[in-house]
């Protein structure tokens, strides 16, 4: 187990899951979907006791997993082109020099958050968390550390219900690193490095 192992582990490896693992009748989105939604709202919550227009002002998907096409559309439904207001999109490049260390880490977390912060100020209404383009310079914080990291600092700051995060990682790799992503804050996730790896292999299968 990770605790255990003197080898580098993810942070996803860290946690374990306890559920259910046999339902009767079977709980499953796919054979069972008039009975079982995975539909997800991505956007601002307002008030639950006090429903109005603005409670309307989000996005519905079907599943909470997000691919690279779908992704995209949601970072462009504000670009003027699109002639949709009200759903703009911020990119955090969740990036950090490796050499200098975790000092480093924690400095760029620091201003994450404060990038964050002053995009809301600005009517961002969804945060990216993006891990793309890392390089040997620039390593990606993990989507865990970095997705939990700022759903807490929206909460200490009382902004956390004024957007919707979503994360795209390509460290996640199997549905407990995606249903952990979403436990500790995100509402959909994108994991790239997984679908263009699936799409490689089907290319290339001999």
């Amino acid at each position: 187990i990770a605790v255990l192992s003197k080898r580098p582990r993810l942070i996803f490896d860290y946690f374990k899951q306890l559920f259910a693992q046999v339902t009767n009748p079977p709980l499953d989105a796919i054979r069972e979907e008039l009975v079982t939604s995975l539909t997800t709202q991505i956007g601002p919550e307002r008030n639950l006791l006090d429903p109005g227009p603005e409670s309307c002002r989000q996005i519905v998907i079907p599943f909470p997993i997000l691919d690279s096409d779908q992704l995209a559309k949601i970072v462009k439904i504000h670009s003027e082109d699109s002639g949709v207001k009200g759903f703009a999109t911020h990119v955090i490049r969740g990036l950090y020099e490796l050499e200098k260390g975790a000092p480093e880490l924690a400095a760029r977390l620091e201003a994450i958050f404060g990038e964050i912060d002053e995009a809301i100020e600005k009517g961002a209404r969804f945060i990216l968390l993006s891990d793309r383009h890392s390089n040997a310079e620039l390593a990606p914080i993990p989507s865990l550390l970095l997705t939990s990291a700022v759903h807490h600092h929206l909460v200490r700051r009382k902004s956390r219900t004024q957007v919707g995060l979503i994360v795209e990682a390509g460290d996640v790799r199997e549905v407990h690193h995606a249903a952990l992503l979403i436990g500790y804050g995100a509402a959909a996730v994108n994991p790239y490095l997984l679908f263009e790896s699936a799409e490689d292999l089907a290319r290339n299968e001999l």
